[in-house]
């Protein structure tokens, strides 16, 4: 691992990230918890679908526009009407245009997450992408780890308003660390005679002719399907194993304690830049996990599940972000980005909807279900890319 420090603006950027990802994990938490509590099992699975099926439609546009103009101007709007719309959530009393106003939120999210996608290079400077990456995803994992108990105990204590609203300072936060250290692309603008929807599909296109990436899409796609049906199930399965909201938080915990360690070993160079071995090992840690839950129903045994499963859920989000970064050219990123988040929250939505219980199965067969499609998934990859000559260690270079 390289011993030169971090700099400045990127240990800044990684502060901000895990900020707003600790507000968004605390508000959502929220939103999931008032539903479990207040209505039936649907109204978990909307609170979920609500973050997940309103950006499909706009992300490709979405991902043009960061690609095609300022990305750090995109960037930075699209934060300050996230934290105007959690401002809103938090000021009215009902649960459905609460989940309104999170749908929406997700909506700008989808540019934020592109164009902050697209400027980690910039601000990774003389550290390098694996690190910058590394350390992104380590600060993600570290609020995921905070987050779920404290969440759950302030939810019991203050209820689900005053979270909307943290979270709504939090976004504050992330605009003027945007502001002060993230570097314009001055030299990227769209001409006002181009039609906004004139490459609206490159993003798919680029990643769909990589020799990299177009082999692990629909590997891709699989595991996150797999993992995403225990998200629901797992509400009302690991709830009733605690018999305590808190408990619940913090059992959720578990998974992001080993996603903090899987995350940081991307930034040793000799594992950091073995892409596919990252993501492949990563998805058969968590499909190992989930059927463990399913299969050993005591909470002590599942949190030290999810303590693996996490280490490999860390190791994997970072090995696909490298794979991204290394294999499209800098100026479709954004777009390839947003594609990429459509394919996740197709896949994961499809997956919380056969994972609400009673819709297929019920919640502890949905879980085994999970885990299992996910490492069969896995082997299939292993095959599949070993047959392709991929599982050397890639070349960082885009295709």
């Amino acid at each position: 691992m390289s011993r030169r420090p971090l700099p400045l603006p990127l240990l800044v950027l990684l502060a901000g990230t895990f900020l707003s990802t600790l507000g968004d994990g605390v508000a959502t938490l929220s939103l999931v918890l008032e539903a479990a509590r207040t209505g039936p099992t649907w109204w978990v699975t909307e609170v979920y679908l609500a973050e997940l099926l309103p950006p499909l439609l706009l992300a490709p546009l979405l991902g043009v526009l960061v690609d095609r103009t300022n990305a750090k101007r995109i960037w930075l709007a699209a934060v300050l009407v996230q934290a105007v719309l959690f401002a809103g959530a938090a000021a009215t009393p009902f649960l459905h245009a609460q989940v309104l106003m999170l749908s929406l939120a997700n909506v700008f999210a989808v540019a934020s997450s592109a164009a902050g996608f697209k400027l980690v290079p910039a601000v990774a400077g003389t550290a390098g992408m694996e690190r910058a990456n590394s350390g992104l995803t380590a600060a993600m994992s570290l609020s995921t780890l905070i987050g779920p108990g404290l969440g759950a105990a302030l939810f019991t204590a203050v209820g689900n308003a005053w979270l909307l609203g943290f979270n709504a300072a939090t976004f504050v936060v992330v605009s003027l660390v945007i502001w002060g250290v993230v570097p314009g692309d001055r030299d990227e603008r769209m001409s006002l005679s181009t039609s906004p929807f004139t490459g609206a599909l490159d993003g798919l296109k680029v990643m769909w002719n990589s020799p990299v990436i177009r082999p692990l899409l629909p590997i891709l796609a699989a595991v996150i399907f797999a993992t995403s049906i225990e998200g629901v199930a797992g509400v009302f399965y690991l709830r009733e194993i605690t018999s305590s909201d808190t408990l619940y938080g913090f059992l959720l915990s578990a998974w992001a304690l080993g996603a903090l360690p899987g995350s940081l070993i991307g930034a040793w160079e000799s594992v950091g830049r073995r892409h596919l071995a990252m993501v492949l090992g990563g998805a058969a840690l968590m499909g190992s996990a989930l059927l463990v839950e399913g299969l050993v129903p005591v909470a002590v045994v599942i949190a030290v599940a999810f303590v693996a499963g996490g280490f490999g859920n860390g190791a994997h989000n970072v090995g696909v972000r490298n794979v991204v970064h290394h294999h499209v050219p800098a100026e479709m990123q954004g777009r390839a980005w947003a594609y990429f988040r459509v394919l996740v929250n197709t896949c994961v939505a499809l997956g919380f909807l056969l994972g609400t219980p009673g819709v297929v199965f019920d919640a502890r067969t949905a879980i085994l279900s999970s885990g299992a499609l996910a490492l069969l998934a896995t082997a299939f990859a292993v095959w599949r890319l070993r047959r392709a000559g991929l599982l050397r260690r890639v070349p960082a270079t885009v295709a």
